[in-house]
């Protein structure tokens, strides 16, 4: 296509297992994320105009290269703590989230919640300052961790959570500084080559330059020497065959389905209802073994108190897919509304057990002992979600209410107050 490769390949470099594991992964990023951010700019060069730091060593040039990278994410900086620490063998954190062996990262990332907001951790050994490709890399992997824990769109348990934020990262601009960060080595750092191998990074960003149709003579010179050669490659084999599941109607297709989710997102943040239950419907016509349509249709009909109706969706839903904590959570907490204490219990307890980490399962264990008068019982569950999210919608307004009904005056006055100075909405027929 650009007549740049000495030797065409009707192969790419990754195996059949791998190419199909990529394909469905970025085609799921263009669904949740949008093409518009890497159609504009599919690689971010490792060049001094785009960052201009002559020593991040310095705290005012390594945070503006931190709110730099938080942009480029859309990720507020401010609910993010960076912390160094002086090599893998410290251990000056309390809490983190290991990624495998706590030895195997130059980064750490972590949730920190407080009473009026969620922060993340992000830990950094200091060796990574003396290279700043290698430090970009390491960020762009840790602030992937932010875009899809943070954001829920995955769980810390999926087993190819790492690989999946490193693909993240190649999707949101950085795949350079991935592929040459990949086999980078010093007296501290250990290697990134447990999370992608050179040849999943190389066809990544090979079809990346194919679907945003990007000449990649851009990007050679700027990749290290064991890339190079596989981008080259696998550039050749897209080009010749266009054998991918990303076909120019697949993308188009993806990317109306991203209009109908954030149509879906933007309805629940402005609460208008109407409008997810319009984009929830047309996701159903476009799939109708759509489990998080079904999930957000219901959860729309329920936050109109609309029980028995958003209970018909949650079923469909569990027909599919009875494994999904959200549908068993949100259905049980339909039941609780409605007074069926047992069904209700029952759902909950199944949401906890598959999910223990959901706060909205940890909140509504909490409103069904509530309903119940087992008043300790409802604080420990209110007290666990909180610590989870402390932004889990009325969890203020269960805390003032259970504290009331154990005589804790000041501390449901504290969270009563609380509750509405943010302007909690109340969902709740219980109280």
């Amino acid at each position: 296509m650009f007549g740049l490769f000495r030797k065409e390949s009707t192969e790419p470099s990754v195996t059949p297992q791998d190419k199909d594991w990529i394909e469905k992964n970025v085609d799921w990023f263009i669904q949740t994320f949008g093409l518009d951010k890497i159609a504009a700019t599919p690689f971010i060069l490792p060049t001094t105009e785009n960052f201009p730091y002559e020593n991040l060593k310095d705290d005012k040039q390594f945070q503006k290269l931190f709110e730099q990278l938080c942009r480029l994410w859309d990720i507020n900086p401010n609910e993010i703590k960076v912390k160094l620490f002086d090599d893998f063998a410290s251990k000056q954190w309390t809490t983190w989230i290991p990624h495998g062996k706590w030895s195997d990262a130059g980064g750490l990332y972590s949730q920190e919640y407080t009473l009026d907001e969620k922060r993340f951790n992000i830990q950094l050994a200091k060796s990574n300052l003396n290279n700043p490709q290698l430090l970009v890399a390491v960020l762009s992997h840790e602030l992937a961790h932010v875009k899809l824990l943070g954001g829920n769109y995955i769980s810390r348990n999926d087993a190819d959570m790492e690989p999946l934020t490193d693909l993240t990262s190649i999707f949101f601009g950085f795949g350079i500084f991935v592929a040459n960060s990949c086999e980078t080595k010093d007296i501290y750092w250990i290697g990134r080559s447990g999370y992608l191998p050179n040849e999943i990074i190389s066809y990544t960003s090979a079809l990346i330059c194919y679907i945003t149709q990007r000449d990649p003579t851009e990007y050679l010179g700027y990749l290290n020497t064991n890339t190079n050669a596989l981008f080259q490659q696998d550039c050749a084999f897209l080009t010749k065959t266009n054998d991918t599941l990303l076909t120019k109607d697949k993308i188009e297709s993806s990317q109306k389905l991203y209009k109908f989710y954030k149509q879906t997102n933007d309805g629940f943040a402005n609460r208008h209802f109407d409008s997810v239950v319009v984009a929830s419907n047309k996701l159903l016509e476009i799939d109708s073994k759509n489990v998080g349509a079904y999930n957000n249709l219901g959860y729309a009909l329920l936050l109109q108190k609309k029980y028995d109706e958003a209970i018909e969706q949650f079923n469909k839903g569990i027909d599919i897919d009875p494994y999904s904590d959200y549908l068993y959570n949100n259905r049980g907490y339909c039941q609780l509304q409605l007074g069926n204490l047992e069904d209700a219990f029952t759902d909950l307890e199944s949401s906890y057990e598959m999910n223990p980490d959901n706060s909205f399962s940890l909140r509504n264990l909490g409103a069904y002992y509530l309903r119940t008068n087992e008043f300790e019982k409802a604080l420990d569950y209110f007290e666990r979600a909180e610590k989870i999210d402390p932004k889990t919608e009325m969890i203020n307004f269960y805390l003032g209410q259970v504290h009331s009904g154990l005589g804790n005056v000041d501390k449901a006055k504290m969270y009563l107050e609380r509750s509405a100075a943010i302007k909690e909405y109340n969902d709740s027929t219980i109280l």
